[in-house]
């Protein structure tokens, strides 16, 4: 008796062993991983039809970033189409990791290269990771159900920590402390030499501003800047915002809130305003 239930209990742990799912098994995993370069061949060749139906199952669901998903292979192709019209690619995709279980897998993974818009420019680099699930499509190939993926590189118009927007922002706020303490040496460190602002078509060069403050010909008694918005290019950026300010010149009131964009340059590691647009709102 006891024989019989050892022999039972054996079976029970030979059949659940068998119907287990293999896990990491290493054909699989290099399987998957040879999905990469895969990849690569069509997304270089803007092959978005090919790329639609090799890589992705039927109903996959593709996570780009900044736009919302597109699920099945027919939307994943108008969606490659799109960004294939605007731009070339150049990229390598490489899976450094897969895990198998069964019929499933996922892998993750790095990618670089570049992008060259088609209207003209220089190629930008493209840089990031991805997580993507994929199925065997029954005893055919792998292919991925859900692909997500973002970039490594700061967002356009932003620096990578910040911290050019962050001294942007105190530059403006410098200048509105500047202004209104009438501080033109302050305010001369602030704008470039070639500095002009330009109020509803009213240039003023530095030279002249400066002088202004000076003899007291322009006069702050409060200023503020607010709701600005920085975007950042390399040593160029720009800051927009509203100005409010209580003030006159050559005796005039001038007082009011305006709408403003700052252009500045990075020299020797220092930010300096070279333009200033400006509005008033009436």
């Amino acid at each position: 008796m006891q024989k019989s239930a050892l022999a039972l209990m054996a079976l029970v742990v030979a059949i659940a062993a068998a119907c287990a799912p293999k896990v990491n098994d290493p054909a699989d995993v290099q399987a998957v991983k040879d999905t990469a370069p895969a990849y690569d061949k069509f997304a270089n060749a803007a092959d978005a039809a090919g790329l639609a139906s090799n890589f992705y199952a039927a109903d996959a669901v593709r996570m780009d970033p900044n736009q919302p998903a597109s699920a099945g292979t027919e939307a994943i192709r108008a969606s490659l189409e799109k960004s294939y019209a605007q731009s070339s690619e150049q990229i390598r995709n490489v899976i450094d990791d897969v895990r198998v279980a069964g019929s499933y897998a996922v892998a993750k993974g790095t990618f670089e290269g570049t992008s060259t818009p088609k209207a003209g420019g220089t190629a930008v680099p493209v840089k990031g990771k991805f997580v993507t699930l994929y199925e065997r499509q029954g005893t055919g190939p792998w292919k991925a159900v859900w692909d997500i993926y973002n970039s490594d590189l700061p967002e356009a118009g932003k620096s990578a920590d910040g911290a050019d927007e962050r001294a942007l922002m105190q530059i403006e706020r410098d200048w509105a402390t500047a202004a209104a303490a009438n501080d033109a040496a302050g305010l001369d460190t602030l704008m470039a030499d070639e500095y002009v602002g330009n109020t509803d078509g009213r240039l003023t060069p530095k030279k002249q501003a400066i002088a202004d403050v000076k003899s007291g010909a322009s006069k702050v008694s409060s200023a503020e800047a607010s709701d600005l918005t920085v975007f950042v290019s390399g040593d160029r950026a720009s800051v927009h915002g509203l100005w409010t300010e209580k003030s006159t010149l050559n005796g005039k009131d001038t007082s009011g809130q305006f709408r403003f964009t700052d252009t500045f340059i990075k020299r020797d590691g220092r930010w300096q305003a070279v333009t200033t647009f400006s509005t008033k709102l009436k």
